[in-house]
Parts: C-alpha cells; structure tokens; sequence
C-alpha cells in the first residue's frame, strides 16, 4: 500500500479558500451583485484554483518520489526529460524544483514513463 501525502489536498484547500474570498468581496462590494450570484462565481473560481493547486501539489509530490526512489542525479533528471542540468538542482539530497511550473507536467511525463520502463525490465 502506497503513503498518500496531504500536501497537495491541504494545498488545493488553502488555495480554494484564498480565491473564495478573494472573488466572493470583489464581486460584492464592487460590482454589487447578488448574493446568489457571488457565492456562484466565487465558487466556481474557486473549485478551479482547487483544482490548478492540487495538480501542482501532486505533480511536485511526484517527481520528488520518483527521483527519491529511484536516486536520480541531475544528470540522469537531465537526460530522462532532454532539459538542463541545470533545471534540476539538488541541495542537501533534496531535489529543488526550479523550473517554471508550466512544464512539471512534461517533467511528470517523462518520469512516470520511466518509472514503467524500469519496472518492465525489472518483471
């Protein structure tokens, strides 16, 4: 059984409550609509900031386990996603996510994609 970690609900959460309030005052006190409609909006925005943090969360989450499990250098992190080096500093053991948050995802790709290459060749 695998360890789920709580950082990214707790993440979407805050996150969530943040744009609900923020959305919820700007739409009542500035444009002055009604109640119904402001909860409305200031729920929709904020269930997609729930859902934007979340992924972020997960996706950090993630590439962190899998350089962790499988103990990737920079130069492996490298090679496996075809960026630099550079990109992928680790401090203390700890692996630093530096690159702009528009592209964990292609990162998440291509280390989820190796994680299945390897268990393949290890069954």
């Amino acid at each position: 059984m695998q360890k789920r970690s709580f950082f990214p609900m707790i993440y979407g959460l805050i996150s969530a409550l943040i744009a609900f309030i923020a959305v919820f005052f700007i739409c009542w006190r500035n444009f002055h609509w009604n109640l119904t409609l402001t909860i409305l909006i200031a729920g929709i925005f904020a269930l997609c900031f729930f859902c934007l943090s979340w992924f972020r969360g997960h996706a950090s989450v993630e590439i962190k386990r899998i350089v962790y499990e499988y103990h990737l250098s920079d130069q492996e992190l490298a090679k496996i996603t075809g960026m630099k080096t550079s990109d992928f500093p680790i401090y203390h053991n700890k692996l630093q996510l530096i690159l702009p948050k528009r592209e964990w995802p292609q990162v998440l790709t291509a280390l989820q994609q190796y994680e299945r290459q390897r268990k393949n060749t290890e069954l």
